[in-house]
Order: C-alpha cells, then structure tokens, then sequence
C-alpha cells in the first residue's frame, strides 16, 4: 500500500474520533440534565417538551455515531492494520448501540427515563469507546 493511502486511512479514523469527541462535547450538557435528574429522583420534573427535545438530540448524536461506523466500514484499510480495523468497527458500531439505547431509554410522552436502561447504556458506552481508544492507540503506533 502507498504511504498517500496510509495517510488517507490515519485521516479518515483521526477524523472520526475528532467527530465523537466533538459529538459528545455538543451532547454533554443535556446528558447532565438527565444524569443530574436521575440521581435526585427529579425525571418528572422534566416536560415532556424538554425529555422530547433532549431525546431528539440524542438521537442527532446517535445519527452522527453511525455515520461515523459507515465512513469505518467504508474506509480503504491498509493490510497489515486488518484485524485491529476490524476490532475498531465492531468496538464503534457497538458503542453507537450503547448509544442508540441510552435515546432509547428515554420516554417523553410518559415523562420518565428507564433508569435501569440508562446507566447500563452509559456503562456500555464507557466500556466500549475505552476500546475504540485503546484500538485506535494501537493502529496508529502500527501506521507509524
């Protein structure tokens, strides 16, 4: 493989975790609302207007994770970085599912939060994006 394509490859992954990151800073103050709500028993407190709007955003979010595992399916993946590609996309894609059921857990027509389905999703969500971290870590110091 080329060192242009190498280049192109490093660029596409740096740019989806650019991507995640900035998606998480940008979903970040609604997550407290919830997080804050949840852990003062205070989801009723919440409208139905906001549990709808903040679901909505969730969903934006989610939208863009999964946007982010095609360009990772899609991405002209060097051989020698093969398998931890592979590790890569399916650590991604199931991150973008701890994602979908963190919006998921969210109910605004009855104004409640699954609570349960919620901390899980957030702890599947920590576990996996610390392997698309790691996984990442690893195929760059292998494209180096």
């Amino acid at each position: 493989m080329k060192p242009q394509d190498l280049q192109r490859y490093a660029k596409i992954v740096s740019d989806v975790i650019e991507a995640t990151q900035t998606n998480g800073e940008d979903l970040n103050a609604d997550y407290e609302t919830l997080r804050k709500a949840i852990d003062s028993d205070q989801v009723s407190d919440l409208s139905s207007d906001q549990l709808t709007k903040i679901k909505a955003h969730f969903q934006s979010g989610t939208d863009k994770h999964n946007d982010n595992v095609n360009q990772l399916q899609q991405a002209p993946v060097p051989v020698k970085v093969l398998g931890k590609h592979k590790m890569l996309v399916r650590a991604y894609e199931d991150y973008a599912a701890a994602c979908q059921a963190m919006t998921d857990s969210i109910d605004p027509a009855k104004q409640v939060v699954a609570v349960d389905a919620f901390n899980q999703a957030e702890k599947d969500q920590e576990a996996h994006i610390a392997k698309v971290s790691d996984v990442t870590t690893r195929i760059m110091g292998l494209l180096a």
